[in-house]
């Protein structure tokens, strides 16, 4: 009878024993999902913010077309960020354009102001500012400028 006492209590305090270690090692897996989670590095900032833009800029990655902004009269209102990230993602060295196009004024006799006014971020860092205006008539690309993405 003592030796089943014994055996039903060493059966019992196993079975619990075990199910302790079990949810210990369930805790100590999240525990370590999350701190993996959270230290995980976030994307760098790969982008342009446009502060002012007269009438429409276009940036494209590797010659396609991702992004259009278009403002009357310079006036974006607030200043737009573009992420590039999604575009350059993978691709090695890619070429990053920018095409500013002033709209074609009909009642202009001398000509048709334009401006563009951006910065540009590569890896968190800022690595130009531009400002540029001038004067046309319009209705073509009026500024552009190309960024070898690896090499800036």
């Amino acid at each position: 009878m003592v030796f089943e006492e014994l055996l039903h209590y060493i059966t019992t305090e196993y079975r619990a024993m075990k199910t302790t270690i079990y949810k210990i090692a369930l805790a100590v897996s999240f525990f370590t999902f999350g701190v993996l989670q959270s230290n995980a590095e976030a994307p760098k900032r790969n982008s342009i913010i446009f502060f002012e833009v007269d009438d429409w800029v276009d940036v494209y990655v590797d010659g396609k077309k991702v992004f259009r902004q278009a403002a009357a009269e310079g006036n974006l209102g607030e200043e737009v960020e573009f992420d590039l990230n999604p575009f350059i993602k993978g691709k090695i060295d890619p070429i990053v354009e920018i095409k500013l196009t002033n709209s074609k004024c009909h009642t202009c006799e001398t000509g048709n102001g334009w401006k563009v006014e951006f910065e540009v971020y590569q890896e968190d860092e800022s690595v130009d500012y531009i400002i540029e205006e001038g004067d046309s008539i319009g209705g073509s690309v009026v500024f552009t400028i190309e960024y070898d993405w690896g090499y800036i």
